[in-house]
């Protein structure tokens, strides 16, 4: 288990395509950084034992207390690390204050969305010369 002024991160492997990670304390200014330095650790060591077999990285946020703006963008930078690499990112037991702020800000299902990516164009139809919409 590792803190950081009032944040608490503990990891814990529950297969090889399973990471939970229990998040507790204030996820904001000052915690950020060193959030992300404890997730990139926490994949990594699981890459080195596991393989390339991560799927499905579980935050347990219900100790979780407050999440700023730059908290949330630390969760905007950790999917933006596990989606390229095809893990789902899953936020367990949100507590009322984090749900609100995925919801005011539209970015809950972004975060836990998995999908391929598109091919570029893919999406899109043409509506006539010089005009597309999105499908």
């Amino acid at each position: 288990m590792s803190t950081h002024t009032s944040l608490r991160v503990a990891t814990r492997a529950t297969g090889p395509h399973d990471l939970v990670v229990t998040v507790g304390g204030d996820l904001d200014y000052d915690t950020g950084d060193t959030f992300l330095t404890l997730l990139a650790c926490a994949l990594d060591t699981h890459a080195r034992e596991h393989g390339p077999t991560l799927r499905h990285l579980h935050l347990d946020c219900a100790d979780l207390g407050l999440v700023d703006s730059v908290g949330l963008s630390t969760l905007l930078m950790l999917r933006r690390r596990t989606h390229p690499a095809g893990i789902a990112l899953h936020l367990d037991n949100r507590p009322e204050q984090l749900a609100r702020l995925l919801d005011i800000t539209g970015t809950g299902g972004y975060l836990t969305e998995l999908h391929e990516p598109s091919a570029p164009g893919e999406d899109w139809e043409a509506d006539g010369p010089g005009t597309a919409t999105m499908t």
